[in-house]
């Protein structure tokens, strides 16, 4: 099959429907032979370096995305796919789109951890959507 997209990147944060989204892009890549990057986000302030405490929190916050990202390439393994992990801080649509080029693929869950983000910023989701330079899938 000739390659419809260079790679599919995968934005997970932990939740329900990241994690379904994370299957779905496995499934595409396991029927495509496409390699896959799963990615977490970590939303940080850049005002908690200044707080040794904070430290603690950010420590705590890339081992939770660590976690959360070693879940995916372990699923993708017993599938049979190789899973590269990329976990960075910022902010989350702004990170997925800058990763993405233009002949990849994203697909990511309808909605994350939280509901705030969508009241406050505007969901996810619906940035990478609008923004992103390459196809987005949106899995509900």
């Amino acid at each position: 099959m000739t390659e419809a997209f260079g790679r599919i990147i995968v934005p997970v944060d932990g939740s329900e429907i990241a994690n379904k989204a994370a299957g779905k892009a496995l499934a595409l890549a396991q029927l495509a032979d496409i390699k896959v990057v799963a990615m977490h986000v970590i939303n940080v302030d850049l005002s908690i370096y200044d707080y040794p405490k904070e430290l603690q929190l950010l420590d705590l916050l890339q081992k939770e995305g660590h976690s959360i990202l070693d879940e995916i390439v372990t699923l993708g393994k017993e599938m049979g796919i190789t899973v590269s992990k990329k976990l960075v801080e910022g902010h989350p649509a702004e990170e997925i789109i800058k990763e993405a080029q233009e002949d990849d693929l994203i697909v990511m869950g309808s909605k994350g951890r939280t509901g705030l983000d969508r009241l406050l910023l505007g969901s996810v989701a619906e940035n990478v959507a609008r923004h992103a330079s390459c196809p987005v899938m949106i899995v509900k």
